[in-house]
């Protein structure tokens, strides 16, 4: 059995304030994962989970335009 204790909305927004990125992107799918088991995601929502997925880390370099970078070899 799950404990239930008594929060506030404005002490559950400072809550997921404190969160890091990672850890509320995770919340918001979670959130939006049990939502779509109750009923169909509208796009909006379809929108927020996929966000939810995506990476954040910086580019170290431009990629390279050349094939030969790429492959490794003449492009024969």
């Amino acid at each position: 059995m799950a404990l239930q204790l008594p929060v506030q909305y404005e002490q559950l927004i400072e809550l997921v304030d404190q969160l890091s990125e990672e850890q509320q992107n995770d919340l918001i799918q979670r959130l939006l994962t049990q939502r779509a088991r109750q009923h169909p995601l509208t796009i909006e929502e379809k929108l927020k989970l996929l966000d939810s997925l995506k990476i954040h880390a910086a580019v170290r370099e431009e990629p390279s335009i050349r094939r030969e970078d790429w492959y490794d070899d003449d492009g024969r």
